[in-house]
């Protein structure tokens, strides 16, 4: 019976430092502040911000898990699979592939508990959002792109009511003209992206015409930072969505609201 109970408490001592203080090292953004949400308190993160996604560094931190984005270069991808256990959320455009991606993940860090109760908060913090009042909604992003049915931001949306401009057509990412976005008649329009830097991508917002079209409608902007991380970050978007939607009345609503 000693022998037995000596054997048990062996094994719960290694199982419990082999668990204990993991280190895992993010190769994408969108992970940094995400992971650090549902891992053991007492494992390590090591955000992208600290190694820049130099292949030395990362295997010089000697991680005992590397969790990349689907888009990381294939040159890096392949040094670090010879060298560390390297692990990849793949890009989802639906909920239930971004519900299987975390719980893919969570397995693979042996965290699946805590993966299953991060999709339980976020899922249960997202459904108190109805968008319904934005009207019908076209999303502009720079060199004039807009989401797609097949996109994860176009079925999110949905999801919380909000009627999309059919502007944005059947795939993932689409590009309009000048003419498209001038003839149609949203009554929001989301401006994802754009930033107050000067870049060629965002000159035809400053258009003489697409600034009047603009004034005409209530005009809601989403960080670029959100937008990007818009699966980890998905309460964020839906947030400044929601909190614009109270601050900025559509002009015609404004214009009521001044006669009386």
């Amino acid at each position: 019976m000693r022998t037995l109970l000596a054997t048990f408490a062996v094994t719960v001592m290694w199982f419990g430092s082999a668990h204990a203080g993991q280190r895992v090292v993010s190769i994408n953004p969108c992970f940094d502040d995400w992971l650090p949400q549902w891992l053991a308190p007492a494992w390590q993160m090591v955000p992208s911000t600290e190694h820049g996604n130099r292949l030395e560094q990362i295997v010089a931190l000697k991680p005992d898990y590397v969790v990349a984005g689907s888009f990381v270069g294939r040159q890096l991808r392949l040094a670090l699979q010879e060298r560390v256990q390297l692990t990849t959320v793949p890009y989802v455009a639906d909920w239930s592939a971004w519900r299987e991606a975390v719980l893919q993940l969570g397995l693979e860090l042996e965290q699946k508990y805590q993966a299953e109760q991060w999709l339980a908060r976020q899922e249960a913090a997202l459904a108190s959002y109805d968008l319904r009042s934005l009207g019908n909604t076209l999303i502009l992003m720079p060199n004039g792109f807009t989401w797609g049915e097949q996109s994860w931001i176009y079925q999110l949306l949905q999801q919380h009511q909000l009627q999309l401009s059919p502007l944005s057509g059947s795939g993932d990412l689409v590009r309009l003209n000048l003419e498209q976005v001038l003839q149609s008649e949203p009554d929001t329009v989301i401006l994802e992206g754009f930033s107050t830097e000067y870049a060629r991508a965002q000159d035809w917002l400053w258009h003489d015409g697409l600034q009047d079209w603009l004034i005409q409608r209530r005009v809601i902007e989403v960080d670029g930072q959100v937008a990007s991380c818009a699966a980890t970050r998905a309460l964020d978007y839906l947030q400044q969505l929601s909190r614009q939607q109270d601050a900025n009345p559509a002009p015609a609503e404004g214009l009521q609201d001044a006669a009386r």
